[in-house]
């Protein structure tokens, strides 16, 4: 079986990357952190551990790391004060859909670190079930962590900066039509609309949405693959941490408001970024047909 048959079909770039590489490791001086304070929701998953731990490796200033659970959060937070001990970390619980709950949140955080640079939304949540079988309650359950939560966190962000980095994880899989998958297809493809309105309507506001590839474990072992994906998990949570380094560099501006995969090389994209941003090529398109005066040009 070819690990790579659900990867290669969606390659923007001609070389693959399911792997670290320089352009994004961590260790990459050129990715410093060190004057930089990031917020991580989704902080006790698998890929928001893993994103935590690129931002200590980077030397980031402060991290706040936010989930559902005190004691799960008890984990990345030592780990990251034993990669980076001179980084300050503050571990906040809060439900994210809560409007409450996401006021505190950044209220404590701006009180204990001063300001927050960066938000990365890693949580998320994904409902599989066909449409008519499964209850409406747990179908809009994805639209409630993954469409709600992220408009009531940007709204709040909006409050204490004017100017960050807002980084949402979303996924290949909005871009296609898989049996079971209508919630979370559905709920991340508006969210990655709402990444475009929010670099069309707030200009001053770096906005991407991240596909963190097929991922089988982290670190820590956390995090979950649908069961049929196992074979094709070959990327690794760290790079979805590299890549939110990069994004939070100036140089990645010719990509804000796009998606943009773990899988493309970041150096193949820059050597392109002009066509990149002048044809809005990392942009959702309405149709695959082309619409015009003249109508779709049939081949026949």
């Amino acid at each position: 079986m070819d690990p790579h048959a659900l990867t290669a079909p969606f390659q923007f770039t001609k070389t693959m990357r399911r792997e670290i590489y320089p352009a994004i490791d961590p260790n990459n001086p050129e990715l410093s952190a060190a004057n930089t304070t990031v917020l991580i929701t989704g902080a006790t998953g698998g890929i928001g551990g893993e994103v935590a731990r690129a931002w200590a490796t980077a030397g980031a200033k402060g991290i706040v790391l936010v989930g559902r659970n005190k004691a799960l959060l008890d984990e990345p937070a030592s780990a990251i004060k034993a990669i980076s001990p001179s980084t300050n970390v503050l571990a906040v619980t809060a439900d994210l859909t809560s409007e409450s709950d996401v006021e505190r949140l950044f209220s404590e955080a701006v009180s204990a670190l001063g300001a927050v640079d960066v938000l990365v939304h890693a949580a998320g949540s994904t409902t599989s079930g066909v449409v008519g079988d499964l209850e409406p309650n747990a179908w809009f359950r994805d639209y409630e962590l993954n469409v709600k939560a992220s408009y009531i966190l940007v709204h709040h962000y909006l409050k204490v900066s004017k100017t960050g980095t807002v980084i949402f994880l979303g996924t290949l899989g909005a871009s296609f039509t898989f049996p079971g998958m209508s919630a979370y297809s559905g709920s991340k493809l508006a969210l990655m609309k709402l990444a475009e309105f929010l670099d069309t309507e707030k200009p001053d506001l770096r906005v991407f949405t991240v596909h963190p590839g097929i991922v089988a474990a982290t670190e820590t072992n956390r995090g979950m693959v649908v069961d049929a994906l196992t074979p094709f998990a070959k990327d690794k949570g760290i790079q979805t941490g590299g890549l939110s380094l990069y994004l939070a560099q100036k140089k990645a501006d010719y990509l804000r408001g796009g998606f943009i995969s773990v899988n493309w090389d970041v150096a193949e994209m820059e050597a392109h970024a002009e066509k990149i941003r002048e044809e809005k090529l990392l942009k959702l398109a309405f149709l695959g047909a082309k619409l015009g005066p003249d109508g779709h040009p049939w081949s026949s």
